[in-house]
């Protein structure tokens, strides 16, 4: 992936005075990165993800790892977010996956983690971005249309939606 250091590290505080810090995935949160997977609720909700089996879900957390741009949000030294690209197996048109844990929702972190996705996506040359989400999670719908993904295809339990870039110059 191009160099995204004029995008990271970047951060917030949050709506509660938290200072959150996001940072391109390296091997020294690794361990953090389980724990937050580990302790993350609820489990399996998602398409499925994150997979409530144990061994199940540190293999999904080495694939993502190893095959998508991750960018992990930290706290007090401790992972409380991440955001994937899966932009090694699609770079034009990568699916987008963003977890924070349950007592850093609804206080901006994930609309800022999205917007921080959405500006490397665009820097990178990327088309198009998508993800899935769950229909009854409107928390999280709120956040990816105010970021500015809209739904494609019919209504069913998950819902696809996409966020289209202009085809345009990259942004610097």
């Amino acid at each position: 992936m191009d160099d995204c250091s004029h995008i990271l590290p970047s951060g917030i505080i949050d709506a509660h005075g938290r200072t959150i810090k996001f940072l391109a995935y390296e091997e020294s949160y690794y361990q953090g990165l389980r724990e937050m997977y580990d302790t993350f609720e609820p489990k399996g909700v998602e398409a499925g993800l994150p997979p409530a089996n144990e061994e199940l879900r540190h293999k999904w957390i080495d694939m993502m790892l190893s095959s998508f741009f991750n960018i992990v949000a930290i706290h007090n030294e401790i992972v409380i977010g991440h955001a994937a690209l899966d932009i090694l197996v699609e770079s034009g048109s990568p699916e987008y996956l963003i977890f924070i844990k349950k007592q850093f929702r609804y206080c901006g972190i994930g609309t800022r983690l999205s917007e921080t996705i959405r500006r490397i996506a665009k820097d990178v040359g990327c088309k198009r971005l998508w993800l899935n989400v769950r229909t009854g999670n409107a928390i999280a719908i709120k956040v990816f249309k105010k970021v500015g993904f809209r739904f494609t295809g019919g209504i069913d339990i998950q819902r696809e939606m996409e966020l289209i870039f202009d085809r345009g110059k990259k942004s610097r």
